[in-house]
């Protein structure tokens, strides 16, 4: 666990997205949660330490399962915010994307009894929800909750004004590869803007390592590159089934082959997903 300031503390080592915690004097609020029951009970086992009051507030950043699924393993009853894109996802129910990938990675790896954990786990609902922005007053901190959109439509960071840090969500991946499946990136190059224009000091990524804004500027810029990409493949009258499979764009795959073979098809599907999603933005936006 990393202490970011005062108040504030991350994890990046678990399995899929990063999460962290904020101490208040109201209790903890917890952003985003683990995936892995077993991450789960090792991360509020450590963060019960930081305060008496305990753990009272979750906030998720996403409908993705990475961002959601651990929800139903913490132990507390807390106050679930999350923008109203969440609620409508979780209202469907065990949905494909959000569990399955996640499920069967697991029983890849050995984790038999983690994924039949999951599996049996029904989806949480936010209690409290927004459209595009929430200010939470917990003192002494301040949350201000932004729907930014880009990667999903819900994708949400968190600004902690006092601290000076952003738990963004996945607006910023610290990584080699940025998931477009649900992605709007023309939406996503300018949340990496508004990112870019926060005074900020550190940036907990939706996935990867600590950061600062030059990381925003790295994932805008390759964003920029994909988009720019394809806008030439279009341009050229290629073909969307041609366009998505263009050599051009093999550079900007990658997959952590540790994970299995379910996780790497997976990944190959989701990525040839997203560049359909950015040649039918290009497509739209030039009508």
């Amino acid at each position: 666990m990393d202490k970011l300031t005062e108040h504030l503390y991350a994890e990046t080592k678990y399995d899929w997205a990063n999460v962290g915690a904020a101490v208040t004097d109201e209790g903890i609020v917890l952003l985003d949660c683990p995936v892995r029951p077993s991450d789960s009970k090792h991360w509020q086992n450590e963060i019960r330490k930081l305060s008496q009051e305990g753990i009272k507030f979750l906030i998720a950043t996403d409908y993705h399962g990475d961002h959601t699924t651990g929800a139903h393993f913490i132990e507390e009853n807390v106050t679930f915010f999350a923008p109203e894109f969440v609620y409508q996802e979780a209202s469907k129910g065990d949905n494909a994307f959000s569990k399955e990938i996640f499920v069967e990675t697991l029983k890849d790896l050995g984790h038999v009894e983690e994924a039949d954990a999951i599996i049996n786990a029904p989806p949480c609902l936010p209690h409290v929800c927004f459209k595009e922005s929430i200010i939470l007053h917990l003192s002494p901190l301040t949350f201000e909750i932004y729907r930014k959109g880009g990667h999903s439509p819900a994708c949400s960071s968190v600004f902690v004004p006092e601290e000076g840090v952003l738990f963004s969500g996945d607006v910023v991946i610290n990584g080699a590869s940025a998931g477009m499946r649900d992605a709007n990136v023309g939406e996503w190059i300018r949340a990496l803007e508004w990112v870019e224009s926060l005074s900020i000091d550190t940036i907990v990524p939706g996935h990867g390592e600590i950061c600062g804004k030059e990381v925003a500027t790295e994932l805008r810029e390759r964003l920029s590159e994909i988009k720019g990409g394809m806008e030439k493949i279009i341009e050229e009258g290629i073909e969307k089934e041609n366009a998505i499979v263009h050599t051009s764009f093999d550079k900007f795959f990658h997959a952590d082959t540790t994970r299995g073979e379910y996780w790497l098809q997976q990944r190959k599907e989701t990525f040839q997903a997203g560049l359909e999603r950015v040649y039918d933005e290009i497509i739209q936006d030039g009508d």
